[in-house]
């Protein structure tokens, strides 16, 4: 009886740490991940609340709050010697 409780606790527990990444996943807002581009993260009312970027060179820029409203596009980069 002992083994089949430990069996269930272990199954459930596996099933809630799965159902939290999943959630987490999905909730996170995204953000840039190549260089040259870059985010910009509205409120509800329009207003712009934060800005998360990779320019050129390889550098992370980020500043405010980010939102599942967004706009996201490109910086025109040149090819470096």
């Amino acid at each position: 009886m002992k083994t089949s409780l430990k069996r269930r606790s272990t199954k459930i527990a596996l099933a809630l740490g799965a159902a939290f990444a999943i959630g987490a996943a999905v909730a996170a807002a995204p953000g840039p991940t190549s260089i040259g581009e870059f985010y910009y993260y509205f409120d509800a009312a329009g207003n712009t609340i934060g800005y998360r970027a990779i320019d050129c060179n390889g550098n992370y820029t980020a500043w405010g709050k980010t939102s599942t409203r967004y706009s996201n596009g490109y910086a025109l980069c040149l090819p470096r010697d």
